[in-house]
């Protein structure tokens, strides 16, 4: 049974920008130690080179990771975390001052999910933009996404 939802992301946990330059560093590391090796006849060098597969492995499995999932279903924004089994609905209706602006200064930002910080509850997996409103508490709601546009005209419509 399908449902037709005013809008629906879904973010992946591997398409962080954070974790996927550590990761690239590290197999990069792992990949120049094992070709510059002189070690033929041990197996240091082979260890570097499997452990870089299995970073490149393991990389590409986190794309598939899904982190965030964002749903408007009627007067309700769904936020569920499916890795984390938290789920937070708020009711859109009342919510004010809806405007989209850059999510951060800095260029590499960590996933979170209903964290609390500086007066805003953020949720967040990667990209550069969010959408920040007040909710009906008068809390100041931060919420990352990839189609900002989009996501903050589906909320004015289900706002109104």
């Amino acid at each position: 049974m399908s449902h037709n939802y005013a809008f629906l992301e879904k973010q992946y946990l591997g398409f962080n920008r954070f974790g996927l330059v550590r990761r690239m560093v590290i197999m990069l590391f792992c990949f120049i130690f094992y070709f510059a090796s002189d070690d033929t006849q041990g197996d240091t060098a082979d260890l570097f080179f499997y452990i870089g597969i299995v970073i490149l492995v393991m990389s590409g499995g986190a794309m598939l990771i899904s982190h965030l999932e964002t749903k408007i279903d009627g007067n309700k924004l769904v936020l569920s975390g499916p890795m984390t089994h938290r789920k937070v609905e708020m009711d859109i209706k009342g919510i004010s001052d809806i405007k989209v602006e850059p999510y951060s200064k800095f260029l590499m930002n960590r996933p979170m999910f209903n964290l609390h910080k500086k007066d805003a509850r953020r949720f967040y997996t990667h990209g550069i933009h969010c959408v920040a409103f007040n909710s009906p508490d008068g809390e100041n709601i931060k919420l990352g996404t990839q189609r900002p546009e989009e996501l903050k005209r589906a909320l004015e419509k289900a706002s109104a």
